[in-house]
């Protein structure tokens, strides 16, 4: 039997903060390359690597001292990665050593402030199911 979770079933946390109480949507989207090379024999694909790009939109917490707006601005002014874990449910989580490549805040005159992040993982993102804590 396939159990459906939802979105607000998600703990997101970046440098060992959780974000999870105020994430409004997550996406994961993973991309591998290849380079083609022409042989005598015909041709062959090179693998490139792979990529992982994570983004989620979440309430703003900047007034708060070491909210995870705070963490993500401190990690993307320095350039640092840090480690990223997002777990779905209680079987499934996906974790990775990311660096933090945008970062933007929503401030609509008249609805709560948000904030949008892009977080970048060069190599593969590791997905575990069921999850071991």
């Amino acid at each position: 039997m396939t159990t459906a979770l939802t979105g607000k079933s998600v703990t997101f946390s970046y440098g060992g903060l959780a974000g999870a109480a105020q994430i409004t949507q997550a996406d994961i989207s993973e991309s591998a390359t290849s380079n083609t090379i022409q042989t005598l024999g015909g041709s062959v694909a090179i693998s490139q690597g792979s990529e992982s790009e994570i983004t989620c939109s979440f309430l703003y917490d900047g007034e708060q001292s070491a909210g995870f707006y705070e963490a993500l601005k401190g990690a993307f002014d320095a350039a640092t990665s840090g480690a990223l874990v997002i777990v779905a449910g209680v079987t499934s989580g996906w974790d990775g050593d990311a660096l933090v490549t945008a970062l933007s805040v929503a401030m609509p005159a008249d609805d709560a402030m948000t904030c949008d992040a892009t977080f970048t993982v060069s190599g593969a993102l590791t997905f575990a199911s069921p999850l071991v804590p």
